[in-house]
């Protein structure tokens, strides 16, 4: 016989104390051994415990049905059913309405009795069970045993699953602010596209710059080719009209000519000179020219390939079309856009206004 189960009635609590259902318990199980025998005087007791060493109070009660009467051979003999009829109970009409059902309601009739007068509530299941044999019994409370396994399975694959739902909502926040983060890095790396592609443009144009001033000097360079012949040239004609003199104080020559010939001579001298200069000049730029032009064109390449690399070519090439001279088209669909949007925002604030002054009304 047992009162209560052991997730309302244990008999020890986290202390290890006994608990009050328990207490109760024990009274209602020690009443019923008590008045066992009293109640059925064909049912001879023999052995009776009250078990605490388990979930629940309980207890456990052996006895010997004994029947009187009978004709023939021995008068009292060994009879479950013939000891019930002997104390009261109506012979059998069928397998559901017998003797021993008869007793089992009487006796948890009388058991529920006992809890109630130990304010113990009873809790009626509403199912109408058939009597079961030992085995029988014995069979039923390992499956539900077997049941509450997996309830606690399953109770702890719930507390799994909603452990990981709480991981799977933490990682899509944290994926959210990654998404977040990258649409920022992904701002940050147009910002530095739009800054390579005024650099590269910049860089370009010093080098259109630097390949005009190439041309130019190639230009003047043959230009100063074709004077340097000319002149010499004129120095070859002018030296045919210088006159050789004999020298009064030694051995070295000398020349006479005409005054006119001679201020020709000098004129093209200085500009030889001059024309020189300008040149040695010309090269030594040129030089500098060639090394500065060659480090421009390994930075565009350097930049190229940091686009390239950062993935940044769409956003370039987008940056590009945007800069590009827009239609007549696109600027009349612009402009309506834009009268759009003022006209939606100049209706918010007029509500805005009417939402105020109802209020302050």
């Amino acid at each position: 016989m047992q009162v209560g189960k052991k997730t309302d009635t244990p008999v020890v609590d986290e202390k290890g104390e006994l608990t009050e259902d328990a207490k109760a318990a024990i009274k209602v199980l020690e009443q019923y051994a008590i008045t066992f025998q009293e109640r059925n005087p064909n049912l001879y007791l023999f052995n009776c415990v009250l078990h605490l060493d388990e979930a629940t109070p309980h207890l456990h009660i052996d006895y010997i049905p004994v029947a009187h009467g009978y004709k023939k051979g021995m008068e009292t003999r060994n009879s479950l059913t013939k000891a019930l009829q002997e104390m009261g109970f109506a012979k059998a009409v069928s397998r559901k309405q017998n003797e021993t059902v008869a007793w089992q309601e009487r006796e948890r009739a009388f058991l529920t009795e006992l809890c109630r007068e130990q304010g113990i509530e009873i809790e009626v299941l509403g199912i109408q069970r058939e009597n079961l044999s030992l085995p029988e019994y014995k069979a039923v409370m390992r499956e539900v045993e077997v049941l509450e396994q997996r309830a606690e399975i399953l109770d702890s694959q719930k507390e799994r699953l909603e452990q990981q739902k709480e991981d799977l909502e933490q990682k899509a926040t944290e994926l959210y602010g990654q998404v977040q983060e990258m649409e920022m890095q992904n701002q940050e790396l147009l910002i530095q596209a739009q800054g390579l592609s005024k650099q590269i443009k910049e860089l370009e144009t010093k080098e259109k710059v630097n390949q005009g001033i190439f041309e130019k000097h190639d230009l003047r360079a043959s230009v100063l080719k074709t004077i340097s012949k000319e002149v010499e040239a004129e120095i070859k004609k002018k030296k045919g009209i210088a006159v050789p003199i004999n020298s009064l104080f030694g051995k070295e020559e000398y020349v006479k000519v005409k005054k006119n010939d001679w201020d020709t001579i000098m004129e093209a001298f200085h500009q030889a000179v001059s024309r020189n200069y300008l040149l040695e000049n010309y090269e030594t730029k040129l030089v500098y020219l060639e090394k500065r032009t060659t480090n421009l064109i390994d930075q565009v390449e350097k930049l190229k390939q940091f686009v390239t690399l950062k993935g940044l070519g769409e956003g370039f090439q987008e940056y590009l079309k945007s800069l590009a001279p827009k239609s007549l088209k696109q600027k009349l669909e612009e402009t309506k856009r834009e009268a759009m949007k003022q006209n939606r925002q100049k209706k918010i604030r007029q509500q805005d206004l009417q939402k105020e002054d109802t209020h302050w009304r």
